[in-house]
């Protein structure tokens, strides 16, 4: 497991509505979703858990489903105590792809509905930060309406490694897996999440995407 903690500075530009993004309907464009349109699937639910196979040692996963491209995939997110500062925020995260593209570089993203301090631009219905609809992910409203737009999906950094993303180079049989930490330099309360895994490319042509979900309490 990677464990790494970043500055408040630094932690801040993932999460504040700081840059721009393509509002395309293009799944596979970079930091870009549209509202999906088959079932991705729920956590908790067997018929919908993450990858099929070694079944429980899937358990707990949010199914990732394949938007663009073969394969399928899950992703477990849990709040773990902070590494250094107790209180602040910092969570566990585990990546699992199957059937892929082969010998391929992916990188997992979310869609986090949360304010780094001082917290939400006045106006904002922080409302819909819990209520299970996930519209940054959706690049709906209050989202799309902030200026500047902020990006809607983030890659996950590699704090471990000082770098600005969390890898995964699948084998030969387009499997892969990610076991890192998160870590920033503020607490954050409950909050609404999509996550999805995307080709480490320009012109990605393999997404896998969950459902909407909200991140408990630790």
């Amino acid at each position: 497991m990677r464990i790494a903690t970043f500055s408040i500075g630094l932690a801040a530009v993932a999460l504040l509505p700081t840059g721009c993004t393509d509002r395309g309907t293009n799944p596979a464009a970079p930091n870009t979703t549209r509202s999906p349109s088959f079932d991705l699937g729920h956590e908790g639910n067997a018929d919908n858990r993450g990858p099929r196979e070694g079944d429980d040692d899937d358990r707990g996963f949010l199914r990732l489903a394949s938007v663009v491209g073969p394969g399928q995939g899950g992703i477990r997110a849990t709040r773990i105590p902070h590494p250094t500062n107790p209180g602040n925020f910092s969570v566990h995260i585990e990546i699992r792809i199957r059937n892929v593209k082969p010998y391929t570089a992916y990188v997992g993203q979310r869609a986090a509905e949360a304010f780094a301090p001082p917290g939400a631009p006045t106006g904002f219905d922080i409302t819909t930060i819990a209520d299970g609809s996930c519209q940054r992910g959706l690049a709906i409203a209050p989202w799309s309406t902030l200026v500047p737009p902020p990006p809607t999906f983030v890659t996950f950094p590699d704090q471990a490694h000082g770098l600005p993303a969390v890898v995964i180079t699948t084998d030969g049989d387009g499997n892969g897996a990610a076991d890192f930490v998160v870590a920033f330099g503020f607490p954050l309360p409950l909050f609404d999440v999509m996550f999805r895994v995307i080709e480490n490319s320009p012109a990605p042509t393999s997404v896998m995407m969950g459902a909407c979900t909200i991140l408990p309490l630790p």
